[in-house]
C-alpha cells in the first residue's frame, strides 16, 4: 500500500473541473499530497477498451483542456500524474480508478439523469463503493481562495 496521499480529480466541464482542481490543489499543497488528475473516456464498445478505437471520443479540445488543467496544477508547484482512462460505466470507472491509485480524497462528477432516482442511486452506490475503500468524495467543491481546506459538500443519499 503506498504511503503518499493522493488525490483524484476527475476532469468534468470546464468551470465545475477548475473549481475542483483548485481545491485539490490546495489540500495537496497543505498535506504534501500528490493529484491524480483523471480525464475519464468513454468507449463506444467493450472490445475498444484498452486499445487506440477506445481514444476516438477523446477531441483535440478534450486533450488541449487536458494539457490546461495539468499546467494549472504545475502553477502551484505540485506532484501530478496525468491519467487518461477509458470506460464503459462513468460511477464503476471513478470507483476502480480511486482504487488503483489509494486515493484519500476524490473530486469527481456523476451526470445527472433523466430519471432522478437513477441518479440519487448512483450517487449512492458511489458514495458507498469509494467509502468502502477509505476514500472521501467531494462532487460539489467550494473554492475560497482565503479557505486553508475544500469545503465539501455532503452527497445524496437516498432516503
Amino acid at each position: 500500500m503506498n504511503s503518499e496521499s493522493v488525490i483524484m480529480v476527475q476532469i468534468s466541464n470546464r468551470e465545475w473541473t477548475l473549481e475542483a482542481l483548485h481545491c485539490a490543489c490546495r489540500q495537496a499543497r497543505n498535506t504534501s499530497a500528490r493529484i491524480a488528475l483523471v480525464k475519464l473516456i468513454p468507449v463506444q464498445h467493450t472490445s475498444w477498451l484498452g486499445t487506440e478505437w477506445g481514444y476516438m471520443n477523446f477531441t483535440h479540445q478534450e486533450q488541449a483542456d487536458f494539457a490546461d488543467y495539468q499546467a494549472t496544477i504545475e502553477d502551484y508547484g505540485l506532484e501530478f500524474t496525468p491519467m487518461p482512462f477509458q470506460y464503459v460505466t462513468l460511477p464503476e470507472a471513478i470507483a476502480e480508478v480511486a482504487e488503483s491509485i489509494d486515493a484519500q480524497l476524490v473530486f469527481a462528477q456523476l451526470p445527472e439523469s433523466m430519471i432522478p432516482f437513477w441518479t440519487k442511486f448512483q450517487q449512492w452506490m458511489l458514495n458507498r463503493q469509494l467509502a468502502h475503500q477509505k476514500c472521501q468524495w467531494i462532487q460539489h467543491p467550494v473554492y475560497d481562495s482565503g479557505a486553508s481546506r475544500p469545503i465539501p459538500e455532503a452527497v445524496a443519499e437516498i432516503k
